[in-house]
C-alpha cells in the first residue's frame, strides 16, 4: 500500500453545525475511512491530493479534498467517477457522497478551474 504523504487541511470544513465534529468510529465511517486510505489517497497523491471523511449522516458521506484536489478544475470528476463509486461498491449503505471543500481558496490546485 502507497501511503499519501499530503496533509489534510487545519481547516474546517463547511459544513451544517449538527455534522460538524462527526463521530466516525462506527463501522461505516470506519469502511469509508479504509477505502479513502487504501484506494483513494494512493492514486490521487501522485497530483498532491487527498480526500478525507469529514461527516456521514443517513447514507451521505462528507468530503473534504485537500492538496492538489482543492481548486482543481478536475476535482467534480474526481469525486463522482472514483472516489464515488468506490465508496458505493465498497459500503451500500452510502447512496451520496458529497463534496464540501471549499474549492474558491485552493493555493495549488493540479488543475486549474475551466474559464467559462
Amino acid at each position: 500500500m502507497i501511503l499519501n504523504p499530503n496533509s489534510p487541511l487545519s481547516e474546517e470544513p463547511s459544513l451544517p453545525e449538527e455534522l460538524l465534529n462527526a463521530d466516525l468510529s462506527g463501522p461505516v465511517a470506519q469502511e469509508i475511512i479504509r477505502v479513502l486510505q487504501e484506494e483513494i489517497n494512493p492514486a490521487i497523491a501522485a497530483h498532491g491530493g487527498r480526500a478525507d471523511l469529514v461527516a456521514v449522516a443517513e447514507s451521505t458521506a462528507y468530503l473534504q479534498l485537500s492538496g492538489g484536489c482543492q481548486g482543481c478544475g478536475m476535482a467534480s470528476v474526481t469525486l463522482s467517477q472514483g472516489i464515488e463509486v468506490a465508496i458505493k461498491e465498497a459500503v451500500p449503505e452510502i447512496t451520496s457522497v458529497r463534496d464540501v471543500t471549499d474549492h474558491m481558496h485552493g493555493s495549488n490546485p493540479y488543475y486549474g478551474a475551466s474559464k467559462k
